[in-house]
């Protein structure tokens, strides 16, 4: 009933949620119910008891790309294309205009403009078939996808991709979806689907800081004119923590922190073990025991504070590795692993200044920002960073400390503009939506990051490589206020 009750919700029929959970099962996940419906022709190989037979815990797992094993380890064994007009076109559930009190959820939307959105130059950058419009060979977006190395960051190049975009897609106002989570290659094709089909962009940011880490971009910015912020963040361990360079040991050749641990409770224990095990050998263990100790230090962000001595990074040291201020986290009744934690999910500044910074020659007065899962306020301290002026930002956040700190921010950096914080997005109807841009005059930039649950495999060693779980009812809830924004500033 749950289930039936969230679908109609979302906008489906009556019929069309009967049928569905009639045909595959009630335990079929939500988000599965809902693809189903929006694509039918998914279903084509696929019965009730075939469905309730994948996965573990009732999952199904759909590869919408199809790419070799050898480069993404995937189960590629169906090479079907996908159609993206039918998927995004196929079913706009329509939204209900509600006040704020209502304790409904907007419905989604979807804005008629993205129909065309893609153009010729776009179809053929994607590799669409002309005789078929919008028909996405499903190897398109994994054959563009692209990192950027060290000689394109050094080089400022524009990608060929976006140089491409189509007219209607690289109007502002700009958007940019940011996700610094490990997620899946599927999850990234299926947000470029509801994203104008752009191809995600991805930058490690080890060109830019101590932290080694893959963060993914979609975005319909301008990418010339980019440029580095100043001064130059720490690039290793030592440098962001310049007393470990005395004890470090020759056989540790860290320079990056591989993730953000936010655990805590082991911490003690686990450095008092390793500490016993090298102080036994002198300072020279096995070449086995020292796999291991890098292994662990690896895992919880350990460095070298003494003689045989290791100890978790702080959040101030990590802070300075993210590009934030110092103590920028540190409010009252947030824990140690609530800050690990906070810091572990946001952006790191310098990476993303510079994939922002083409903004700053674009509006050399300033910028109005709607913020959507702002988190501790990376966007905004990017953008303050690169020295773009904040004539306002409307926030939504649901988490009260990440307001909190927000608003500490906003005040200690002396900031003359305007913010709004909100909690719920889903209070974000789209006539609250056309009071705020009434109010504002304009968005020029919409920005999300980071609407995903983290789950690791009950492993701690698996912090580091278990793949995040993207929240797609978050998401869609993203696509439908900057639809609602778009279309409201294009009729305006």
């Amino acid at each position: 009933m749950e289930k039936t009750l969230k679908l109609l919700e979302m906008g489906f029929s009556e019929n069309e949620v009967s049928t569905v959970i009639e045909k595959f099962g009630s335990e079929v996940p939500l988000e599965e119910l809902a693809n189903l419906i929006i694509d039918p022709s998914s279903s084509r190989r696929m019965d009730k008891h075939l469905l309730n037979s994948l996965g573990r815990n009732g999952s199904i797992v759909f590869h919408p790309v199809a790419v070799k094993k050898e480069e993404y380890s995937l189960d590629t064994s169906e090479s079907r294309e996908l159609d993206l007009l039918e998927k995004l076109k196929g079913k706009r559930p329509k939204e209900n205009y509600i006040d704020e009190i209502d304790t409904k959820r907007p419905k989604s939307e979807y804005d008629e403009a993205f129909n065309n959105s893609l153009g010729p130059a776009w179809q053929e950058i994607l590799g669409l078939n002309t005789t078929r419009p919008y028909k996405v060979h499903r190897r398109a977006i994994h054959q563009r996808s692209r990192v950027l190395d060290c000689q394109e960051t050094q080089k400022l190049s524009m990608p060929n991709s976006c140089r491409s975009l189509d007219k209607m897609v690289a109007k502002a106002p700009y958007f940019f979806y940011g996700n610094v989570m490990n997620l899946s290659h599927d999850s990234w094709v299926r947000i470029s689907q509801f994203l104008y089909a752009i191809e995600p962009e991805f930058v490690h940011t080890q060109l830019f800081s101590a932290l080694s880490r893959k963060e993914g971009y979609v975005h319909n910015l301008p990418t010339e004119n980019r440029f580095h912020i100043v001064p130059k963040p720490p690039m290793t361990i030592q440098e962001a923590v310049p007393s470990s360079k005395k004890w470090w040991p020759s056989w540790d050749t860290r320079k990056h922190l591989n993730g953000i641990n936010s655990e805590t409770s082991v911490i003690s224990q686990l450095c008092d073990r390793l500490e016993k095990t090298v102080s036994d050998s002198q300072g020279f263990p096995s070449v086995d025991r020292q796999r291991d100790i890098l292994n662990q230090s690896q895992i919880f962000n350990l460095v070298w504070v003494g003689r045989y001595k290791l100890a978790a990074v702080g959040p101030e040291q990590i802070e300075r590795i993210l590009g934030y201020p110092e103590n920028h986290t540190r409010i009252a009744a947030f824990s140690l692993m609530e800050r690990l934690l906070s810091l572990k999910h946001c952006f790191q500044i310098d990476t993303l200044a510079y994939c922002l910074s083409g903004l700053k020659h674009l509006y050399p007065g300033g910028l109005t920002v709607l913020s959507i899962y702002s988190g501790i306020g990376g966007a905004e301290v990017a953008l303050h960073r690169l020295g773009i002026r904040l004539k306002a930002v409307v926030s939504i956040e649901a988490s009260e400390k990440n307001r909190r700190i927000l608003k500490q921010w906003w005040s200690s950096s002396g900031q003359t503009g305007e913010l709004v914080q909100m909690e719920d997005i889903h209070k974000l109807a789209s006539n609250k939506v056309e009071v705020l841009i009434k109010n504002f005059g304009c968005f020029d930039f919409i920005i999300c990051q980071n609407p995903c649950t983290y789950s690791s495999k009950g492993n701690l060693a698996a912090d580091i490589d278990s793949h995040a779980s993207l929240d797609f009812m978050l998401f869609h809830e993203f696509v439908r206020v900057l639809q609602r924004v778009r279309s409201t500033m294009g009729q305006n």
